[in-house]
C-alpha cells in the first residue's frame, strides 16, 4: 500500500521530488535574496545544484581591470576569473576597486559552498527566521567587530546579542532583515541557502551579513554556515569567511 502512494504521488512530481521522498530526504532550498541582481542582467531563480555551479563561471554585466607587476592587465568579469587572478597575486591599481573585488570574491565563495549543499535526514532549524530573538540565538561571530577590544570581548561572548545588543530591527522579507545596534553598526542579514553542508545528515543554513555604520564610511561583508544539532541545542558556526 506504501508504495503504491509512492507512485501514484511520483506521477505528479519530479524523478529528483520523487527520490527525496522516498529516501526522507530534505532537498536544498536556495533564496531568491541570493545576490544575483548585482552581478547579472537579471536576478537569478536558483532551484537545483547545477544551476547554482553555474553561477562560478556566468559572466557578470560587468568587469573589473586588475593588474600584477608589469604583466598586462586583465579583465576580470566572472567568479572563475577573479578566484584565479586573486590566486596568482592581481589586484586592483584602486583602493577602493580592490575591496569590492575581495566583497566579490566573498559573495563567490557563497555560490561555491551553497553548491556544496547536499539532501538532509533531519532538520533542526524550523523556527529559524528573522525577528528580535534571533540574535540571541546566534553565535557572537555574526557581530559588527571593528577594534581589537571588540575581538576581546568576542572571545568571551556566548551569543551574537550578547556582543552587539541588538536595539532595533527592520524586516525586509522573509530571508532578509536589518538590525541596528545600540553603538551605530547596521547589519543586513541575509538567509541565502539551507541544506547538508558537511555530510552529518543535518539541514545547515548559509547566511550572508553585511555591515555598514551610522554617519560613517565603514563597509564589509562575511558570510556564515550554521546549524543545529538538536531542537534544543544553540546555533553553532560551522565556517565564516
Amino acid at each position: 500500500m506504501i508504495k503504491k502512494t509512492i507512485l501514484l504521488v511520483c506521477i505528479g512530481i519530479s524523478s529528483v521530488a520523487c527520490a527525496n521522498i522516498k529516501e526522507n530526504k530534505i532537498a536544498p532550498t536556495y533564496s531568491l535574496e541570493n545576490k544575483t541582481d548585482g552581478y547579472f542582467m537579471e536576478p537569478e531563480v536558483l532551484e537545483t545544484r547545477e544551476q547554482v555551479n553555474a553561477l562560478f563561471s556566468k559572466s557578470w554585466f560587468y568587469s573589473y581591470e586588475v593588474v600584477l607587476d608589469r604583466k598586462p592587465a586583465i579583465k576580470v568579469d566572472s567568479c572563475k576569473v577573479l578566484s584565479k587572478a586573486l590566486r596568482e597575486g592581481y589586484k586592483s591599481s584602486d583602493y577602493k576597486q580592490q575591496n569590492a573585488l575581495i566583497a566579490t570574491n566573498k559573495i563567490c565563495t557563497t555560490w561555491a559552498d551553497m553548491g556544496k549543499l547536499k539532501p538532509s535526514n533531519e532538520s533542526f532549524l524550523g523556527s529559524f527566521k528573522h525577528g528580535a530573538a534571533l540574535p540571541k540565538k546566534l553565535p557572537p561571530e555574526l557581530s559588527l567587530i571593528i577594534s581589537n577590544d571588540d575581538e576581546r570581548r568576542l572571545a568571551k561572548a556566548n551569543s551574537w546579542e550578547e556582543m552587539s545588543h541588538i536595539q532595533k530591527m527592520e524586516t525586509v522579507n522573509d530571508d532578509q532583515a536589518i538590525y541596528y545596534d545600540n553603538s551605530g553598526g547596521i547589519q543586513r542579514l541575509t538567509i541565502m541557502a539551507k541544506g547538508d553542508y558537511n555530510q552529518d545528515g543535518i539541514e545547515d543554513v548559509v547566511l550572508h551579513m553585511a555591515n555598514a555604520v551610522e554617519r560613517g564610511s565603514y563597509s564589509s561583508s562575511y558570510s556564515y554556515v550554521v546549524t543545529r544539532l538538536a531542537a534544543d541545542a544553540p546555533y553553532t558556526l560551522l565556517k565564516q569567511f
